[in-house]
């Protein structure tokens, strides 16, 4: 086999940066893309990268993956988080909490900013390329989720409101989930991720739409409606065959509890090139730096259905009292042998689902079926209008 030749299955993020790290070290990289375009999954919607799970901040990490910031990343210090009673309780933070980013094919976003960066280092990238079998050789697969474990149903949309970040915990909005609104440089990303009841999704998102317009006088102008799927596997797969290494998603490099797995996907590229480069086992260097944060994710995710409405007023409560709370949130994210037990409860009781992203839905408008994307982006959701006097 040609130990300076690697074939990367899919553009995405983890993809991409396997491939500026591996053309920087001289070996000639070639990525296969079935799309025309980066970021095909994704609508221009905008994103957080976490910034609690590590003591680095996320751009350092990113500088220790060989990547630089040439996206949109802006810091957010400040978020309101409401509960099923919509008071708000707002935290505030003097690290960022989160970085926004953008995802899609505009310019900025964080797929066209990767791109830029591969490109610049020689990778080749071969558009409308489908690959059914493995090239010969090293090879990192990258293709996306193979399965729905959790869905978003979302718009995005004009508005003249200032930038602005708000969390929604409610069973009655989002179950097992959240809703999220995110508003940048007079764009703005509303959404509500489910983690069961798929096939309601749009009596949730609207129900969700409702409680943001009970809270904030928000104006919504031109929205446009997405969706979008995540996968988390409790066993992910990392190396097939000895030569074939699967990153991101693809092998369930995701965060069980909030689905903020792009730090998952962008690491799990950096070893699969740190593998290859370097000889080191690739499915040991995934236990030592990946394996332990899933796990807790997936004892958090246990924890967060068990608690229902209830405890997430408890929970937000004891947030706002908290001094620090990225190093909160940064404990809750440890593996201690207390989320290591639970962890193996959760693995007896999820497992993926949906996993021909097919329903039984005539004309289908659901968010998790790859067959019926092309029909999202022209419907427009019952948007409320409301007077600034009945806000709050």
């Amino acid at each position: 086999m040609n130990d300076r030749m690697v074939h990367i299955i899919g553009a995405g993020p983890a993809g991409l940066v396997a491939a500026i790290n591996l053309a920087r070290s001289g070996y000639k990289v070639v990525i296969h893309e079935q799309k025309k375009e980066v970021g095909w999954r994704f609508n221009a919607d905008f994103q957080g990268i976490e910034n609690w799970t590590t003591r680095e901040d996320a751009l350092d990490v990113f500088k220790t993956m060989g990547v630089f910031v040439n996206f949109n990343c802006d810091p957010y210090h400040c978020t309101d988080f409401y509960g099923p009673n919509l008071r708000p309780k707002t935290v505030e933070t003097d690290r960022p909490l989160f970085y926004l980013i953008e995802r899609g094919g505009n310019e900025w976003s964080l797929d066209q900013g990767l791109k830029r960066q591969a490109l610049a280092e020689g990778v080749e990238i071969h558009w409308g390329e489908k690959v059914d079998t493995l090239p010969s050789g090293w090879v990192i697969v990258g293709a996306g989720p193979k399965a729905a474990d959790a869905i978003a149903k979302g718009m995005v949309f004009q508005t003249s409101h200032p930038n602005y970040s708000a969390c929604f915990l409610d069973n009655r909005i989002a179950p097992g989930g959240y809703a999220y609104l995110l508003v940048n440089n007079h764009r703005a990303t509303f959404a509500t991720c489910l983690f069961r009841n798929f096939r309601d999704e749009r009596a949730y998102f609207q129900r969700a739409l409702e409680s943001l317009q009970k809270v904030l006088d928000i104006d919504i102008n031109e929205p446009r409606e997405f969706g979008g799927f995540v996968n988390f596997f409790v066993k992910p797969t990392a190396v097939k065959q000895g030569r074939a290494l699967y990153v991101g998603e693809n092998a369930g490099f995701q965060d069980a509890l909030w689905g903020f797995g792009l730090r998952y996907a962008m690491l799990s590229g950096y070893l699969a090139a740190v593998s290859i480069r370097t000889g080191l086992f690739y499915d040991e260097l995934c236990e030592q730096q990946l394996k332990p944060a899933m796990e807790a994710s997936m004892a958090n995710r246990w924890l967060f259905d068990m608690m229902g409405n209830w405890g997430y007023r408890l929970m937000l409560r004891k947030m706002i009292g908290e001094d620090d709370i990225i190093e909160t949130l940064r404990r809750h994210c440890r593996l201690t042998p207390i989320k290591r037990a639970l962890s193996f409860i959760a693995k007896k009781q999820y497992r993926s689902r949906l996993i021909d992203k097919q329903c039984m839905h005539q004309d289908c408008g659901c968010v998790w079926c790859r067959h019926c994307a092309e029909t999202l982006s022209s419907q427009k959701p019952n948007i409320i209008q409301r007077s600034p006097e009945n806000v709050g």
